[in-house]
């Protein structure tokens, strides 16, 4: 995960490195004058300090969903712009996302879904991270701040057992998916402010905005730093239960955390 704080060293969100230069978050987590940055390789509590390894980077450019809405908690997704690329370790490195709707169905029958929370450490500012799981939710069981129903571009999940809830929002989910003869973490969910402790909560669900995290990577990989909104990328509407079979590594864009678990490559 990205721990995302003001420069004054208060925390404000969490955020997942998707390439060496952009950051997935959660749109509410953008606020405007409110100058960003994003640290990444967090090991507080759990390592020696001499073991801690972190870098730093500031924000220069954010992408919000254009259609972001506050009240039913819509297209809460942001892109964050790095002004300096993360340089990749063994403790930092970029998630992996599907983007070809084929996993559709198959990640939707994914019921328990592993989510990483940041928790308060005994230095001020400072936090460590820790899993929890999180079961998936029937729709009904779960409501916007005006009442009503969640969108299809939106997921219910949690329970009583579940901790993520208050300063968690733009928590991710995800789950194991298997790749070849290993298994890959893949993200699936990002937690809105309608985040509620041991109660279910309104996610939003990564897949269904690929078009704008692709366009967005696009755009930014060339030095623009304008979203094309009729940019927008093509997918596959076929849909399976089982994960679909993988053959060679041309699937997954390794540089990027990109993944389309598929053969087809991103052509920027």
């Amino acid at each position: 995960m990205t721990y995302l704080h003001t420069t004054e060293l208060i925390f404000v969100c969490g955020g997942t490195l998707i390439t060496q230069k952009l950051v997935l978050t959660a749109a509410h987590c953008t606020k405007a004058n409110v100058d960003l940055v994003a640290r990444l390789g967090e090991f507080i509590g759990t390592r020696e300090e001499q073991d801690t390894i972190r870098s730093e980077h500031y924000v220069n450019q954010t992408f919000k969903h254009p259609f972001y809405n506050i009240v039913t908690h819509a297209n809460d997704i942001a892109i964050l712009g790095l002004a300096t690329n993360v340089v990749y370790t063994e403790h930092i490195r970029p998630i992996c996302i599907p983007w070809w709707t084929i996993w559709r169905q198959y990640i939707d029958n994914i019921q328990v879904l592993t989510g990483t929370t940041w928790g308060m450490s005994m230095v001020k500012n400072e936090s460590d991270s820790f899993r929890t799981e999180v079961r998936r939710q029937p729709a009904e069981m779960c409501t916007s701040s005006n009442g009503s129903n969640i969108e299809r571009t939106q997921f219910c999940a949690g329970n009583s057992e579940s901790s993520l809830c208050n300063m968690d929002y733009s928590s991710i989910l995800g789950a194991m998916i298997p790749y070849k003869n290993y298994s890959r973490f893949v993200l699936i969910g990002i937690a809105t402010t309608n985040q509620r402790c041991y109660q279910p909560s309104i996610y939003t669900d990564v897949l269904s905005h690929i078009d704008f995290i692709l366009s967005v990577w696009r755009y930014f990989s060339k030095g623009q730093s304008v979203l094309n909104p009729s940019s927008t990328t093509t997918t596959s509407t076929t849909t399976t239960t089982q994960a679909p079979s993988l053959n060679d590594d041309r699937g997954l864009i390794w540089d990027t955390g990109l993944s389309n678990m598929s053969e087809s490559v991103i052509s920027v």
